[in-house]
């Protein structure tokens, strides 16, 4: 898997690495490429879903947003403008609804125009469950 690490697993547990085998199905095409980031979050699932499931409203997680529309009832295929601030090699960024299930916790959006180099784009949010493993403390 690309962008996981030199090893394959980038210090990822088994069970974290058949997650990601089993949801993320990009094949790179020519002219393309794939790439995965894993990011460990010390929150109860249900609460970090709760934010990141939200397709009409991005910048409740994302700083660079500063405007979001959406178009359609919020189910797949509905579309979403996204106004960047200022200071990102963008301004707009236009988006499509892909894949919504509450049940895996899987997002997954297409990106279909606006201002910047993203051409035949998509992100695939995926792997929120439990891990049971020790933690460092915060700092």
């Amino acid at each position: 898997m690309n962008g996981i690490g030199n090893d394959g697993g980038g210090g990822l547990s088994n069970v974290e690495m058949e997650y990601i085998r089993r949801h993320h199905r990009h094949e790179p095409g020519e002219n393309q490429c794939g790439s995965a980031l894993v990011k460990h979050i010390r929150a109860p699932v249900p609460q970090v879903w709760s934010l990141v499931r939200r397709f009409d409203q991005p910048q409740k997680y994302k700083p660079f947003v500063s405007r979001c529309v959406v178009r359609g009832n919020l189910e797949i295929g509905s579309l979403r403008e996204v106004d960047v601030k200022s200071g990102l090699p963008a301004t707009t960024s236009t988006e499509r609804l892909e894949l919504l299930d509450d049940n895996e916790h899987l997002l997954s959006i297409r990106i279909i125009g606006g201002d910047h180099r993203l051409r035949r784009w998509g992100i695939t949010l995926f792997g929120l469950m439990y891990i049971s493993r020790p933690v460092k403390p915060f700092r």
